[in-house]
């Protein structure tokens, strides 16, 4: 088997989901199919990327044409004009991320599978987004390979956004989850609330975050989170911003409020330590190298950037 040229792109163009066209069966079949068409590869929850970048490596669809791109190996992410954009779990095609099948070394010609949890660095809001898109809907494909209904098999349609249960007396449709967590600075005056989970590493402090519960508006998920791991109450909840967060298919939804005081009480569950900074403490133990912030990323460096920068916004 020959060896494939990697087509590495500089930029990620913002793709058009295209809801209507994802909804024509023959349509994609024949997208897939096209020897211009992007895939962007994952082995399992590992993404192919550029060892120069967070840049995604892209193959045409004419670089895998001896792949098998069905419906039940390839999601579909959208188009840039008449160009179909598709993520690819190698393993779902029988290829090998190390190279020790058939050749597949050529994946990694110009990248490594790297988990996105690992990315340390800045990366491009439409690159983050297609990279969440296309881990999410790969990993909920796998994890929905049978009805949590009935058990039975399902097979995927729609480019991957619906598996529909092949059981006759069930034939349920699913559809993609997305879990919603709120994230929120708080604040006291000038100070930041800062805080330590015991699973972080050395000198690690964030914001708080958690999981918005069934029955909860994301203000009222942010009150709770708060007086829960802090013992905290807080004033008016304000909006920021928010980021898709595919660990496995989770949106960050960003606030921040004001704490009516600075009584700090934590859980002592989830959190192991919280305390009060201003910026010159922040930014004084930074140096020290005695506070490391979240990864550059994520919303939550944003959010705390976006305080030390004395900014109301991330």
């Amino acid at each position: 088997m020959s060896t494939m040229t990697v087509k590495a792109v500089s930029m990620i163009p913002i793709l058009d989901r295209s809801e209507n066209r994802r909804n024509d069966d023959a349509m994609l079949t024949v997208a897939r199919e096209d020897p211009d068409s992007r895939f962007i590869l994952f082995n399992v929850d590992q993404a192919l990327l550029n060892r120069d970048s967070a840049e995604p490596v892209v193959f045409t669809g004419q670089q895998l044409k001896d792949l098998d791109l069905s419906n039940q190996a390839a999601v579909l992410l959208g188009f840039y004009g008449d160009i179909a954009w598709f993520g690819l779990d190698i393993q779902g095609v029988g290829a090998s991320a190390q190279g020790e099948v058939d050749g597949f070394e050529r994946f990694t010609n110009e990248g490594d599978f790297v988990s996105l949890a690992s990315i340390d660095s800045v990366v491009k809001q439409e690159t983050w987004a297609l990279l969440a898109q296309a881990r999410s809907l790969l990993a909920w494909n796998r994890g929905t390979a049978h009805c949590p209904i009935c058990g039975g098999s399902t097979i995927a349609r729609n480019g991957g956004y619906h598996r529909i249960c092949l059981n006759s007396n069930c034939a349920r449709t699913h559809f993609p989850r997305t879990d919603p967590a709120v994230i929120v600075r708080v604040l006291h005056a000038d100070r930041c609330l800062l805080a330590r989970q015991p699973r972080f590493r050395d000198g690690l402090r964030s914001v708080i975050a958690g999981f918005v519960e069934p029955g909860e508006s994301f203000e009222d998920a942010v009150r709770r989170e708060v007086r829960e791991e802090a013992g905290l109450e807080v004033g008016p909840v304000r909006y920021l911003g928010s980021q898709p967060w595919p660990f496995p298919m989770s949106i960050m939804i960003a606030f921040e409020a004001c704490a009516l005081s600075d009584a700090i009480t934590i859980d002592g569950n989830e959190l192991e330590s919280a305390a009060w900074y201003t910026r010159n403490d922040a930014r004084e133990e930074m140096a020290a190298g005695t506070l490391v912030l979240p990864s550059l990323k994520s919303i939550a460096r944003q959010m705390i950037d976006g305080w030390l920068a004395n900014k109301d916004s991330l």
